[in-house]
């Protein structure tokens, strides 16, 4: 039989390990966030094409180029560029979410500068639970938005 202080020790262990992977996580999330966000700001949107220091954006969608058919999040890039330099209404033209996605995106910030400095051990459940209803419901939204549109090719 194992010595209750040794079981003590291997659950702080534990708890620590799962405590450096949250901090991790959210320093990932945040990056990303930062680097979508900061990408949205430096992309300049010329005549539904991106310009990036004056040089043309090369990514285009693979499903578009190959198939003509738009995946879910096509045409999000130009949205946050759009909403990033103001104008909210040529930023729902080009994606129905991409305001709310940019929200969200912006939140994340915050939330996760929160996870990694001012409490990493403890995120407040109710926190947790906004972050992940949020991702939830955007998630499915993406893909209703995705699936309304291939049903109008469809139709």
């Amino acid at each position: 039989m194992a010595h209750p202080i040794s079981n003590r020790k291997k659950t702080k262990i534990a708890n620590g390990a799962s405590n450096e992977y949250q901090v991790v996580h959210h320093i990932i999330i945040l990056f990303l966030c930062a680097a979508i966000l900061t990408g949205s700001l430096l992309l300049q949107l010329s005549e539904g094409e991106l310009y990036l220091f004056g040089f043309k954006w090369p990514h285009r969608c693979l499903l578009y180029e190959t198939f003509g058919i738009k995946c879910a999040l096509c045409g999000l890039t130009r949205s946050f560029c759009s909403l990033a330099h103001g104008n909210f209404r040529q930023a729902l033209r080009f994606h129905n979410l991409g305001p709310l996605i940019f929200a969200f995106t912006c939140f994340q910030v915050p939330y996760r500068i929160h996870g990694v400095i001012i409490h990493p051990k403890k995120m407040g459940r109710k926190l947790i639970k906004i972050n992940s209803s949020l991702t939830v419901t955007i998630s499915i939204l993406i893909f209703v938005n995705w699936f309304v549109y291939l049903g109008g090719l469809i139709l």
